[in-house]
């Protein structure tokens, strides 16, 4: 019995081990695709036409696998950036990771290098090195995918000023689904340059998004970005706390074609010079026609294949392409909301902007359009409050009794108060109807 118990778990070890001898021969057949293809697929089909992968090189071993890959980008009327990466790959099941021991199908060190004649440039008087960048991607067994990013740490004192940066770390998992999310942190940088007498420190940086849908850019996502504080103390002495960005996109509630995109921006306070004590701005884009955003993408691309063959052409059919997006923009609604509050040389105040186009569902060229019939299809309703004692302490001072006079301004409780809208194309102020004429 105990000869039989010894030969199961020698045949088990054996299994085991040639499990382990044959499965990264058997991984490394299809790690291209498990790696640098995933990675690919990620792009989203709108930014294809400025993109360029080049496969320089791919050695395939037994336990591990080296490739070479160039990625081209192209903005729109701008010199190429050219990022080569230099990937190192190791087989599965077992990989030795940045965050240890892991089982996956590979694991990959990936050494950057950008170029571009700009960049280059910029750096060339720069008294130190740039700090290292690094990247690794682990592809797990169930096809989804983490890159990470480090960047080290920076400390440089010479007579000509000091920089330092306490580094950054990122990462971005893809899952199985296509569905992601990205994180940044950055640790404090500060500069000064002493010929200058300038200085400034950035805190931190911290940014993180998701998205349902990697490879599409109209897939619902949100992204938020916060900055502990933004200070310097020459030329010009000011620190600016708390600083929150709020970016985001979602289906419409209303209907499936459409979609929302919103922006939330937060100061919570400013000390300086500046009047400016904190600032919040919301904005919102609703009834977003998903067609209409893909042809305007479209549009972008045709121009830079255009643009790519032949610089000085700009064809006929690109400028149609201009007209039919035109054309869209105006035949469909959409509806703008913003909203904006601020303290302002020791004053509280606020304006709230909302315009809606109805749209021309029946115009069917742009040089048809008529003045009459698009100020008919919008709508737009204003509503400012200002601190009535704060205006008087600023530069507008002076404007404040002659537009009082003249029905532009009205004064209630402190406040200065504008309400105007504009709607069947009659436009009001403070509920005086003003005629639109004298406007054209």
């Amino acid at each position: 019995m105990q000869a039989r118990s010894v030969k199961i778990t020698l045949a088990a070890l054996i299994v085991i081990a040639l499990t382990l001898v044959v499965s990264p021969k058997i991984i490394g057949s299809s790690i291209e695709r498990a790696t640098i293809d995933n990675l690919i697929a990620l792009i989203p089909p709108e930014s294809a036409s400025q993109l360029e992968i080049r496969r320089n090189e791919f050695d395939n071993g037994w336990f591990s696998s080296s490739a070479i890959i160039e990625v081209i980008y192209t903005p729109l009327g701008t010199d190429s950036v050219s990022l080569l990466m230099d990937f190192t790959i190791d087989h599965g099941p077992l990989l030795q990771t940045t965050d240890g021991l892991r089982i996956g199908l590979a694991f990959a060190n990936i050494q950057p290098s950008l170029r571009n004649e700009l960049f280059d440039l910029a750096i060339a008087d720069f008294p130190f090195p740039l700090p290292d960048v690094s990247l690794n991607l682990f592809a797990r067994f169930n096809q989804s995918l983490r890159l990470g990013m480090n960047i080290t740490a920076l400390d440089y004192a010479g007579s000509d000023g000091e920089v330092k940066f306490e580094g950054l770390s990122a990462s971005f998992n893809v899952n199985q689904d296509q569905s992601a999310n990205f994180s940044l942190d950055m640790g404090e940088l500060s500069a000064t340059e002493n010929s200058a007498n300038s200085n400034i420190a950035i805190s931190g940086v911290s940014l993180h998004s998701v998205t349902e849908q990697m490879n599409d850019i109209l897939a619902d996502s949100n992204a938020e970005l916060s900055i502990p504080s933004i200070g310097s103390t020459a030329p010009l002495p000011f620190t600016v706390s708390d600083i929150l960005i709020e970016y985001g996109l979602r289906s419409s509630a209303t209907s499936s074609e459409n979609i929302e995109a919103y922006q939330n921006i937060s100061v919570a306070d400013i000390d300086g010079d500046l009047p400016i004590r904190s600032l919040t701005w919301n904005s919102e884009v609703k009834q977003l026609d998903g067609e209409l955003i893909r042809n305007y993408y479209q549009l972008l691309s045709d121009l830079q294949k255009e643009m790519n063959s032949n610089p000085n052409a700009v064809t006929a059919e690109l400028s149609e392409l201009g007209q039919e997006l035109l054309l869209l923009s105006l035949q469909n609604t959409l509806e703008l909301n913003n909203f904006l509050r601020a303290n302002a040389f020791d004053g509280e105040h606020s304006a709230d902007l909302r315009v809606q186009w109805a749209g021309l569902a029946d115009l069917n060229n742009v040089a048809e359009l008529d003045l009459n019939a698009a100020l008919a299809a919008l709508t737009l309703v204003l509503d400012v409050s200002l601190d009535l004692e704060a205006i008087l302490r600023s530069p507008l001072a002076e404007m404040v009794d002659p537009y009082v006079q003249q029905g532009y301004l009205t004064v209630n409780n402190g406040r200065l108060l504008i309400q105007a809208s504009l709607e069947d194309s009659v436009l009001r102020v403070n509920g005086d109807e003003l005629p639109l004429d004298q406007f054209f």
